[in-house]
């Protein structure tokens, strides 16, 4: 069995060194756990700082692509198109994945092979990696995402490539392409298996997208929602629009 962590890059000097030995130690453990992983890192040009370390560890790196892209959406693409895995991730420069977590959720993949869509549990850490809080992995559903719910596991969830490949490549979203991506999956009936355990930390820090670009989130999720079927009448219409006015009254300094 075969995995692909795909990292798309630009300009996260502060934790790109961080997540690239992450996923190193990730695969120095691989052959003990009879798979193989391949990283995948696709850079648009960043500044100095980051191609230096890029250069430390290229070493280790399966496939090395620095150019200019359209955006995080299309790096991640280029990495489905070129990975040869079983299954599939994209991992940002400044997350990290769960080593424990990861094998844990490789034996749940040995176990089932029907998965097509596997996810966890994600602890937020700050911007020093310090341990903010825990972030439960509960169940996902179309009709509760659209409707009630846009939150998904993006860190640390894995896609079976062989069933992807009917699905297709992220579209052009400047933040909620995950989001649509996921819908996409269910639609098409994925069996989705959500792991009881941590798998990834998100970093929270002030200019990650999360963290700059929320009332761009709740945009990009009312455009998506309504595309798959969401109504003027449900939760996430309602609450979201609480949620852009709150932002517009009260903008963040």
């Amino acid at each position: 069995m075969k995995f692909s962590i795909i990292i798309p890059s630009f300009n996260q000097e502060a934790y790109i060194e961080e997540t690239l030995k992450n996923c190193i130690a990730i695969k120095n453990l691989a052959g003990i756990h009879q798979i193989s992983i391949e990283l995948l890192l696709f850079d648009s040009q960043s500044n100095e700082k980051v191609q230096e370390i890029i250069k430390k560890y290229a070493d280790r790196i399966d496939v090395l692509k620095i150019e200019k892209d359209k955006g995080q959406y299309d790096a991640i693409n280029k990495g489905i198109d070129y990975c040869s895995g079983d299954f599939w991730t994209w991992l940002n420069t400044d997350d990290t994945l769960d080593v424990d977590g990861f094998y844990k959720l490789v034996e749940v993949l040995k176990q089932d092979k029907n998965i097509d869509y596997i996810y966890g549990a994600i602890d937020y850490i700050d911007a020093d990696g310090k341990f903010l809080r825990s972030f439960p992995v509960r169940e996902i559903n179309f009709e509760t995402l659209v409707t009630h719910t846009p939150g998904i596991f993006q860190q640390g969830s894995f896609f079976k490539k062989s069933f992807t490949n009917g699905v297709g490549l992220l579209k052009n979203y400047n933040c909620c392409f995950d989001y649509e991506y996921v819908l996409r999956c269910l639609k098409q009936n994925a069996k989705v298996y959500a792991c009881n355990f941590k798998v990834a930390s998100f970093r929270q820090h002030s200019v990650s997208k999360t963290g700059s670009l929320t009332t761009n989130f709740i945009k990009d999720q009312l455009i998506i929602s309504k595309q798959y079927g969401r109504k003027w009448y449900h939760f996430l219409t309602w609450f979201s629009q609480l949620r852009l006015l709150k932002h517009k009254l009260f903008p963040r300094k």
